[in-house]
């Protein structure tokens, strides 16, 4: 209530804000195109897919430069899920995404900022 005036709000909470996610123990801060990239989780073998998500850019209701990018995973561990970077920058101009793993229940983990370059 605000002032006497009762006010109504949504608040999204998707399903799994109710479940564990899958954690990102370590992974590397920068990588080069076509790089292997080597994800430490405890939840490797439940991990279904990689993906790295560019930030907008927004400006005068234009958003130029978001995208979600899903990476290869070539193999796994009970503690590791390996994969490979964008191959060239068609795919993924060089800058800054965040690298999410998400689990095979569509559950993501939290995002780790990863530099992807030349």
């Amino acid at each position: 209530t605000v002032g006497g005036v009762s006010t109504s709000h949504e608040r999204y909470y998707p399903a799994y804000c109710s479940v564990p996610r899958p954690s990102i123990g370590a992974s590397p801060a920068l990588v080069h195109y076509n790089d292997a990239i080597t994800i430490d989780t405890p939840d490797a073998v439940d991990i279904k897919e990689v993906i790295l998500i560019r930030p907008g850019a927004v400006t005068h209701g234009f958003n130029q430069s978001q995208r979600l990018i899903e990476i290869e995973i070539t193999s796994a561990t009970a503690t590791k899920v390996n994969t490979k970077a964008p191959v060239n920058d068609n795919m993924a101009p060089p800058g800054y995404y965040l690298l999410f793993i998400v689990t095979n229940d569509r559950v993501p983990s939290v995002g780790k900022w990863i530099r992807v370059t030349h």
